[in-house]
């Protein structure tokens, strides 16, 4: 395991998240219920998301949760339409839900703003109570993660996902799901005592990996971009992320022999194709690294990470999340690389 005489601000963030979903839960709880209330009052036909970056790998658990939670068809916004070509789209009856963690993102703001005028709901979700984007959205949900000061975005994503997930479960009026996701932060301190320290120690093998194919189907696909990001920007590696289902479909013909391949395959309604997936990837002798909390998903695996126990949960990619930024962190550090400082980036990108 890697050693420096002060850990680097990443590791620090990546350790805060059970702390910031806790403070998340707590501080917005009611908010989020209030906005959830509206949206049941207002009835809207879609959900429309604008985000870039890893909040638009937040949007992506919005698809997934808000569909399988709420029945709603959750669809990207082009914001060129809005902003370069000045569409008036028919966007009345939805919500649009713009995505930025510190509230600075000109195109998000502007499909925001646009929306707005062209009578939909519009709700902004940001780790700045201060922003742009909170003075120009209709409603406001805040992370309470406090400063994020590494680059690469941690506790942001994850705090993202928490508010997302809630917003969801009190939509749909499910204090089922209310109540499950204050099982989180427990799981998360659980991957720290007991998965981070493998991670450290194997990720090493993976010192002179150029490339690799990071795999999930459901709510962790989100979780497998967000992955994939954190490999290009820490690792300075070309992962590919995909739904596993559109691998099969033809990306897997160019797998090769000792390629690696990330698995995320926690118990849930997908593990059974991900099982699938994964007798698919050994036939043609892939290398994999399988993330779950099942026997039968981790005995197919090069290096298994055995997560704590996630179960039937619709939150299971936040605690996934944590695991693949520890195998990036930790892999940045093996290939001598600053984790905190990704060549060429910024903590806020502005595009137009």
């Amino acid at each position: 395991m890697p050693t420096h005489p002060e850990p680097h601000q990443m590791l620090r963030e990546i350790h805060e998240q059970p702390q910031a979903i806790r403070e998340t839960l707590e501080k917005e709880g009611p908010n989020i219920a209030e906005v959830a209330s509206i949206l049941r009052e207002r009835r809207p036909a879609m959900v429309i998301l604008a985000a870039r970056g890893t909040s638009d790998n937040a949007g992506t658990y919005l698809r997934y949760i808000v569909g399988a939670v709420n029945g709603m068809v959750v669809a990207p916004a082009a914001p060129s339409l809005l902003t370069v070509y000045r569409s008036r789209m028919q966007i009345e009856d939805t919500v649009v839900i713009g995505i930025s963690q510190s509230g600075k993102a000109t195109d998000v703001i502007e499909v925001l703003e646009a929306s707005r005028d062209l009578g939909a709901m519009t709700i902004a979700l940001t780790n700045t109570a201060d922003s742009p984007i909170v003075q120009t959205a209709e409603f406001a949900l805040l992370t309470h993660a406090r400063e994020e000061k590494a680059v690469a975005a941690t506790k942001t994503y994850t705090t993202a996902l928490a508010v997302l997930y809630q917003l969801a479960a009190c939509w749909a009026q499910r204090p089922d799901l209310q109540e499950s996701i204050y099982e989180v932060p427990a799981a998360i301190e659980a991957v720290f005592a007991d998965l981070e320290p493998h991670i450290a120690s194997r990720s090493e093998r993976y010192t002179f990996m150029d490339t690799c194919t990071v795999l999930a189907r459901g709510v962790n696909y989100a979780t497998a971009k967000e992955i994939g990001l954190k490999l290009q920007e820490c690792c300075l590696i070309n992962p590919e992320p995909w739904s596993a289902a559109d691998y099969m479909h033809g990306p897997i013909a160019a797998l090769q022999p000792g390629s690696p391949v990330m698995l995320l395959a926690p118990q849930g309604p997908s593990l059974g194709s991900m099982l699938e997936v994964a007798r698919a990837v050994k036939e043609r002798q892939g290398e994999m690294i399988v993330f779950s909390d099942d026997d039968e998903a981790l005995s197919d695996a090069r290096v298994p990470m055995k997560l704590p126990y996630l179960g039937q949960s619709y939150w299971s990619p936040i605690v996934i999340a944590v695991a693949g930024q520890l195998f990036a962190y930790y892999l940045a550090v093996h290939k001598d690389l600053n984790p905190d400082k990704p060549r060429g980036l910024n903590k806020v990108t502005l595009t137009y």
